[in-house]
């Protein structure tokens, strides 16, 4: 799944009944992507595999599997940290990208 890319979550609807959906990349479901600073969305990633070790990896579609592969992974080949930084455009990694609203 390309990284930003829009995922919709079938089993929810919002108030008016269309589609709910949020950036794969927003782990914390806060509808702001960061890489760093408070709210970011890395600290959930590290959380789930453990947080003490980072190679760590956790097996299961959860909110910080972010690329949807099915494993949670901080660091190392696949992992689910890089995307994030690609969405909010890669070279500065103290930037935000804000979820856009209907």
């Amino acid at each position: 799944m390309p990284s930003g890319e829009l995922v919709v979550n079938v089993g929810s609807t919002t108030p008016n009944n269309s589609i709910a959906g949020y950036h794969a990349d927003d782990t914390n479901m806060d509808g702001v992507v960061r890489y760093t600073g408070s709210g970011n969305d890395r600290d959930p990633i590290l959380a789930r595999v453990g947080g003490g070790v980072p190679t760590a990896t956790v097996f299961g579609y959860f909110q910080e599997d972010v690329d949807l592969n099915g494993i949670v992974r901080y660091s190392g080949p696949a992992n689910d940290r890089d995307p994030i930084l690609q969405v909010i455009g890669g070279s500065i990694p103290s930037a935000a990208r804000t979820q856009q609203l209907p």
